[in-house]
């Protein structure tokens, strides 16, 4: 392996710099804008840091002790403020790549602390020999990293996790050992509410027979009386998928309640919810104000997923229609919109594309269209179909800006102006960036 003294001379949107090295780029995870380093340059047109000779004012002292090693918080060592300015920036780029208009973009809104944010919480559990470990897959293997305190994770979910490997070894519950098919917990998740202080422990076991679980249970709740349900999750399945279909509540009713600007919302452990409770009401609150919604409005949530957004909408209009493919989803959104005694909205289970075709051909009008779609972004046939409804306005959540434009250069294309583009910092230490699009019919 090769060392050379370099200057980095720019970093990608995953926080990685760049160095030239005899007119060859290197990509060197963790080195800064403007700084030189000695770097160890390998084959694969990467490299690592061995030394930094002059530090970028804008790098702090990562507090994790396993920033390095874990590689699940990529921009731990910048300051917060380069953070969100990188955030921004991918956003814009992504714009410009597809010949959008950036101007329309605001600076992305951050959050006052940082950290401790993540209100799901879920950790690989492995062992050594008698010592049980839990944390986080290193990238691109299966060799898990033992992590006693996440720092973008919920403390109290930390501290459930680091008692639940105590008692794994008091009562002898072994952990199962992905290549050897032996042991029984695979994973474990916490999920808390912030607002409710309610807490869901997920135990993911590889076999519905569970040794000692009336007493690891037992010890568990007196460890930690904040615990108000417990459920067992079973996945005996070889995949990288955490859940598996059966479940058996062990304690409580097996789900928790949370509080979202003003309205409550169920979550069990298959239940897709925002993580970062304080950014989720920012990011829900700016989709209502950049839409403008007006009492009279009909609105159409079209990833209604549980009916988070949905139901924030129908209070303030005259009708939500919601559609969702995943039943039970449907099935929760129903309960939360009758748990929130809101009687304007109607869910649909369906595929979303069928649902908006067939809203087209009844030439069915909405005011506002919402949507919270995956990582992948819309299918063409969706904005198609999308299009053809006409909404007077557009408001497109996404997680991932190359996608997001993308399928905005389609929208634009197709008579639609964009209005505004909100990036919110949902996940701070990392690269991910959310964001709220507004596009109005021309």
């Amino acid at each position: 392996m090769k060392q050379v003294s370099a200057v980095c001379e720019l970093v990608n949107h995953f926080g990685q710099g760049t160095v030239v090295v005899e007119n060859k780029q290197y990509t060197i995870p963790g080195l800064l804008l403007g700084e030189t380093a000695i770097v160890e340059l390998q084959d694969n047109f990467k490299g690592i840091i061995v030394k930094i000779q002059k530090a970028s004012p804008s790098r702090v002292k990562a507090p994790c002790p396993k920033h390095d090693e874990c590689g699940g918080c990529q921009l731990q060592h910048m300051s917060y403020e380069l953070q969100l300015e990188l955030k921004t920036k991918q956003v814009k780029d992504a714009l410009e790549r597809y010949h959008l208009d950036s101007s329309v973009l605001l600076p992305t809104l951050g959050m006052k602390d940082p950290f401790f944010y993540r209100s799901k919480v879920q950790m690989a559990i492995s062992e050594k020999g008698p010592k049980v470990m839990a944390g986080f897959y290193e990238e691109n293997t299966h060799k898990i990293v033992n992590v006693d305190r996440c720092y973008i994770q919920d403390d109290i979910a930390n501290n459930i996790i680091r008692t639940s490997r105590q008692l794994m070894t008091k009562h002898k519950i072994k952990a199962y050992q992905e290549d050897k098919e032996l042991g029984l917990i695979r994973h474990i998740m916490v999920k808390r509410s912030p607002t409710t202080s309610q807490v869901l422990v997920v135990l993911i076991t590889q076999e519905e027979k569970f040794p000692g679980r009336n007493n690891f249970v037992t010890d568990l709740r007196l460890a930690h009386p904040e615990i108000t349900s417990i459920v067992q999750n079973v996945n005996n399945r070889k995949t990288s998928v955490v859940l598996g279909d059966f479940e058996r509540i062990l304690y409580g009713s097996g789900k928790i309640e949370d509080e979202l600007l003003g309205k409550r919302f169920g979550i069990s452990a298959k239940t897709f919810y925002q993580v970062n409770h304080r950014q989720t009401s920012l990011l829900y609150q700016k989709a209502i104000e950049l839409a403008k919604p007006k009492k009279e409005d009909i609105v159409l949530d079209a990833y209604a997923g549980v009916g988070t957004i949905g139901i924030l909408f129908a209070d303030i209009v005259k009708k939500v229609i919601a559609v969702e493919i995943n039943p039970q989803s449907v099935t929760n959104a129903i309960q939360n919109a009758k748990l929130n005694h809101v009687n304007n909205i109607r869910f649909y289970k369906d595929d979303a594309i069928s649902f908006l075709s067939h809203l087209a051909d009844e030439d069915a009008k909405f005011d506002i269209i919402v949507f919270d779609p995956p990582r992948s972004g819309l299918e063409t046939n969706f904005i198609q179909e999308l299009t053809r409804l006409k909404p007077k306005k557009i408001v497109y959540i996404s997680c991932e800006p190359m996608t997001l434009a993308r399928d905005l250069q389609v929208i634009v294309d197709s008579g639609y102006e964009l209005k505004r583009v909100q990036p919110v910092d949902m996940f701070p230490q990392t690269f991910h960036v959310e964001s709220i699009t507004l596009l109005s019919l021309k």
